[in-house]
Parts: structure tokens; C-alpha cells; sequence
């Protein structure tokens, strides 16, 4: 470890996952700041929160490509002029035009999980937050099962999941119906329950609902029901609540993360939040474990 890596603190956010890094500017990361060691905290901890960031859009960007490919969101018409990898989430209109989307991350689920390489990570940048209300709130599938029995986890294991981003769209009131190209991007796709983390090797679930159609070899309510089962024991004992001040910089990885944004008074306070995800690799399910990638 540097001296620069020295200067910073790590604290714990709760029991189960998080925590915040004082004393960092995330400019210096890859620079005099080791991103390794960084990526190592991330890894272990599932999600890092850098307080007092004062970031320009190119600054998020500059972060978000520190640790891998940028993956563009499906609903385009919200991303950033001139930045199109970041998404704007937002109550407030200019000029007549919506900023952002408000409709973004509500409901527990862990990002892109109807993409064939689902996120590795996601950030989220509180330019404007409320001064209540509109909390993340974050979860630790690892944690969550880890706690269940040996019977249960080899149940598990086996088992595939089915994910469709157009079962997830339709649950928006009054979207607009999705392109062509939209529809292009986001075949139905399976992946498994249980993952192995490429970086680590650690075994965890890795599940999601709204977008989930069921699980293979059970009928759609059964499997429908066993997932609703495990996130709720997990966001149920293994939660954290992010309560947010204005240039909070979140990341988190999500391979064994749930998450879920929550409402706020939109009549009264104004939000904005510049969204980026990182993409992953294929889920490798415990059977296709390979050697670590380090």
C-alpha cells in the first residue's frame, strides 16, 4: 500500500455490506490511489460510498471506465447530452423538458439481469438529493445465503433462472411502447440462481423478480414463489439504508447485491442523480467454475 492509498479511511456502513471511504478524492484512483486495492474493498464489502465528491460529468466517466466497459442504458431518451453512457435521473423540467427519468430503480432487484452480460457494477452521483426521503436501500444476497442450510444451497444450485426486459417494461404507467432496436437489445435471457464471483470465487444467489418469468424445470407460479421467498429474507435481515447528502458517490457490485430506490415528495423537493453501470461477464454458475481471474 502507498502512502496516497494510506490517506484515505474505510468504515463500515453496517453488519451485512458497505462502506465509506473518507479522506478520498476518487480522481486520484489509478493515479497515486491504487485502483486494485480499491476494487478489493469494493469486492468485499459489495458497496463503497465516497463522500464530498465534486465530479463534472467527464469526472463520473472517468470513474465508471476505471473499472470496465460502459454499459449504455436501454432508454436512451434519458441520458445525458453528450454523455450518452450517463443516465439522469430527475424531477426536474427545464424549459418544458424533463432532465431525467423518475421512474428509474424502484422495487428490490439487482441491475441488467435481463441483458445476456448482466452489470458488473453500478454508480450513482447525488448531484441534488431531497433532504428526505428518496433513500437507496441495499441488500447482501451473499450474506443472505451464506445463512441458509446445506440442503437449501444445494437446491439452489442447479437451479436457472428466466429474465424478460419486456415483462419488466410493461409494469411502467404510460411508457411509450419500446423500439425496435430496444427490443433488439433485450432477448429473453437465463442465468443461474447461483453465481461465482470471477474476481473472488465466492458463491452466492443471484436472483431478480420483476423481470423474472420463472425458473426452469418448475411451474412459472412455483419458481415465481421460490424467488419471492429468497429476496424477501434477504432484504428482510441483510439490509442497509443509504440516507444521501448531496455529492454522495456511490458504487456497488452487483453479482450478489440487491438494491431499491425509495419515493420522495416530487411536488416539493428536487432530485438529480447521474446513473452509469459497468458490464459484467456471463453469470458462472457453480458447476462452470473457472480458475480465479485474480
Amino acid at each position: 500500500m502507498t502512502a496516497a492509498d494510506q490517506a484515505y479511511t474505510v468504515t463500515p456502513l453496517c453488519p451485512h455490506l458497505g462502506a465509506e471511504i473518507a479522506g478520498l478524492d476518487v480522481r486520484r484512483i489509478g493515479a497515486d490511489v491504487s485502483l486494485d486495492a480499491i476494487q478489493a474493498l469494493l469486492h468485499e464489502h459489495q458497496l463503497l460510498c465516497f463522500r464530498d465528491q465534486k465530479l463534472e460529468a467527464a469526472d463520473v466517466m472517468a470513474f465508471t471506465n476505471s473499472f470496465g466497459l460502459p454499459d449504455p442504458h436501454v432508454l436512451d431518451q434519458y441520458t445525458l447530452p453528450g454523455f450518452r453512457d450517463i443516465l439522469v435521473l430527475s424531477n426536474i423540467v427545464r424549459d418544458g423538458k424533463p432532465l431525467g427519468s423518475t421512474q428509474e430503480g424502484f422495487g428490490w432487484h439487482t441491475d441488467l439481469t435481463y441483458l445476456p452480460l448482466p452489470a458488473a457494477y453500478t454508480i450513482l452521483y447525488g448531484l441534488v438529493v431531497p433532504p428526505e426521503g428518496a433513500d437507496t436501500l441495499f441488500a447482501s444476497m451473499y450474506k443472505a445465503y451464506d445463512a441458509l442450510d446445506d440442503a437449501e444451497r444445494a437446491r439452489l444450485r442447479p437451479l436457472m433462472g428466466n429474465y424478460s426486459y419486456a415483462k419488466l417494461y410493461a409494469r411502467r404507467d404510460n411508457a411509450p411502447p419500446l423500439t425496435a432496436e430496444q427490443r433488439a437489445r433485450t432477448p429473453d435471457v437465463r442465468h443461474p440462481l447461483v453465481r461465482i464471483h470471477p474476481h473472488t470465487g465466492r458463491e452466492g444467489m443471484y436472483l431478480n423478480l420483476d423481470d423474472c418469468t420463472g425458473v426452469e424445470g418448475m411451474p412459472a407460479q412455483e419458481g415465481l414463489a421460490l424467488i419471492k421467498r429468497l429476496f424477501d429474507f434477504t432484504v428482510e435481515n441483510f439490509a442497509y439504508t443509504h440516507k444521501w447528502r448531496a455529492n454522495d458517490l456511490l458504487i456497488w457490485d452487483n453479482r450478489g447485491t440487491l438494491h431499491t430506490a425509495t419515493p420522495y415528495d416530487k411536488e416539493r423537493h428536487q432530485r438529480l442523480v447521474y446513473r452509469t453501470s459497468i458490464q459484467g461477464e456471463a453469470p458462472i454458475a457453480p458447476a462452470a467454475e473457472p480458475a480465479l481471474a485474480g
